[in-house]
């Protein structure tokens, strides 16, 4: 570890938390030397990072940190909150497993533990987008949204012909399949995956279940799904087998993002 980065970073934590500080009480909360807080506080002052108060010469921190978060929007802060729940459910599930958001009309996969399951037969990078309504999570976020979201979410996937792409369904159609998938709790999809070998093709099924995570208001902010292969287990017993544990998984993550109160600004602006 770079101590000296790694002092900085504790600097600006404990400046973003309590908004101002003195170059003592840094060095004795952080249990950094005195000597060594000052030269990180003159580089940060020369960088444009902090300034210090001429009348009580106290450190704040300047507008400029805002850059340091600049593209780190909340579907990365639910991707990072998120990791280590999914981790858990392929550990114990054995099958990968995916977080998505819907980004404008788009389906976005945030994240997956493709690379972590042996029972993954695709791998997917994050950032992966998927046709909304062709796939499990799609329909299940879309689902715990607000009627006027959905109708204005639809209604620009028909004006652009997307609609016709992804489904044979009319809005007023998908829409009463959407209440139908509010009401179970989850969304279910299942595929054909065709690959080439030399010689010959191999045809193979897969399905995928997707349950929502629940934001501030209740509306779903993204949805974790568990993909497998249709031939290895029935619906139902994948259904017995996976949704305890999905529907947990979602619901402490819901938990986690409430604590840590993303989306809390975009929800309010929607408001």
């Amino acid at each position: 570890m770079i101590r000296s980065l790694s002092n900085g970073l504790e600097i600006l934590i404990y400046l973003n938390r309590r908004d101002s500080a003195s170059a003592g009480e840094l060095s004795s909360q952080l249990s950094i030397p005195r000597a060594t807080v000052y030269r990180i506080l003159s580089t940060l002052f020369d960088k444009g990072f902090v300034y210090q108060h001429p009348d009580d010469q106290r450190f704040h921190m300047t507008p400029k940190v805002r850059v340091l978060s600049d593209g780190y929007t909340d579907e990365d802060q639910l991707a990072s909150i998120s990791r280590p729940y999914l981790l858990n459910l392929t550990k114990i599930l054995r099958w990968p497993v995916a977080l998505a958001c819907i980004e404008g009309v788009e389906l976005v996969l945030r994240d997956n533990t493709d690379k972590a399951s042996p029972l993954a037969i695709e791998h997917f990078s994050s950032g992966y987008r998927v046709p909304l309504l062709g796939s499990a999570s799609g329909p299940c976020i879309l689902a715990n949204l607000s009627i006027a979201r959905q109708q204005d979410i639809l209604t620009v996937l028909n004006k652009t012909g997307r609609l016709r792409e992804q489904s044979d369904e009319d809005i007023t159609q998908i829409i009463h399949r959407l209440k139908a998938i509010r009401k179970q709790g989850y969304s279910v999809h299942s595929r054909q995956r065709t690959k080439s070998y030399v010689g010959y093709m191999r045809i193979s099924d897969l399905t995928s279940i997707s349950v929502p995570i629940a934001g501030q208001t209740k509306e779903a902010i993204g949805a974790i799904t568990i993909r497998y292969a249709t031939d290895a287990l029935t619906r139902e017993k994948a259904l017995d087998d996976f949704m305890p544990l999905l529907a947990k998984t979602a619901a402490d993550i819901s938990k986690k993002v409430t604590s840590n109160n993303i989306f809390e600004e975009s929800l309010v602006a929607s408001n």
